[in-house]
């Protein structure tokens, strides 16, 4: 969505090797988590990365876009047995990034403990240039949406379970070592978003976990549940260790928009607005608020 709040549909297409045109896109697209990266050096280009939860298996579908076009193509699919529960994704270039896997279990009932419990079994694995799959940091309690800094030096990770947001930086192997943390109590952290201008993570969440629960169980056949939700504006203290300075920036009753699991900057004309965005809802929500935020 531009600043005029029109909205491009853009339309999956692949290479069909046989004829070397492109095609629409034939593979299965069930998308969760998703990332953009662009390229300085190539500005009119940029990647997308999907997390894409195929019944042949999970994997992270990478596509090229040209901008000013009306098409995504699809550049591969690359899946892992160290990916198995993959939520979210981060570019690190056209080709590498980072993904999280929330859970360790795959049953249900497992599922469902390991959530209650805050069990700190999850993890990030990393894909890298030679085209493999490593374990980048584990012992996570669920972890969840991951973004990263302007430059590339930093990766925060909202771990739901804890609940908290994590900061790590990223070795030349691509392990991340974890350097600094903020607990949250009485919020639950789902994505984080970067504005890359001054650094600060935009945080979205819930407020009342067991209500957002139900809404999720019950959101299809008809639910009078509305989890409450908050944005937190996180500024980086000087020391790493030191974590975050948190500030409120908006919350709402659950009406304004149900289940809100995504916030991020948008500037429209000089002054900035959060766009709010819902796993479970076909639209989003703009809040606007003057010169600033």
């Amino acid at each position: 969505m531009d600043e005029n709040n029109n909205i491009l549909a853009l339309q999956l297409v692949e290479l069909d090797r046989e004829s070397n045109k492109v095609v629409p896109f034939t593979q299965e697209f069930r998308v969760h988590g998703f990332d953009i990266y662009w390229d300085s050096l190539d500005p009119t280009e940029l990647t997308f990365m999907f997390v894409n939860h195929q019944r042949t298996g999970d994997g992270i579908s990478i596509f090229r876009h040209k901008i000013g076009t009306k098409y995504l193509q699809h550049v591969k699919t690359v899946k892992s047995p160290l990916l198995y529960a993959p939520n979210d994704v981060v570019a690190m270039s056209r080709s590498t990034f980072y993904a999280t896997n929330d859970m360790r279990s795959t049953s249900r009932i497992m599922r469902q403990i390991e959530i209650f419990f805050g069990m700190a079994w999850g993890h990030i694995v990393y894909y890298g240039h030679e085209s493999m799959f490593t374990t980048a940091a584990a012992g996570i309690s669920y972890p969840n949406g991951i973004a990263r800094s302007a430059d590339g030096n930093t990766i925060y990770v909202a771990a739901s379970s804890e609940p908290s947001v994590n900061m790590f930086r990223p070795a030349s192997d691509g392990t991340l070592a974890l350097v600094g943390k903020t607990v949250f109590k009485d919020f639950v952290p789902d994505n984080v978003s970067v504005d890359t201008t001054t650094g600060q993570v935009l945080v979205s969440g819930f407020l009342n976990t067991f209500e957002m629960f139900r809404y999720n169980h019950e959101v299809l056949s008809g639910t009078s549940a509305r989890p409450a939700a908050a944005v937190r504006r996180l500024r980086p203290l000087a020391y790493p260790r030191m974590g975050f300075a948190v500030e409120n920036v908006l919350s709402h009753d659950g009406t304004l928009l149900p289940a809100t699991t995504m916030a991020t900057l948008q500037t429209k004309r000089g002054v900035q607005r959060i766009l709010l965005g819902s796993v479970m809802a076909d639209h989003i929500a703009i809040c606007r608020a003057g010169s600033r935020i």
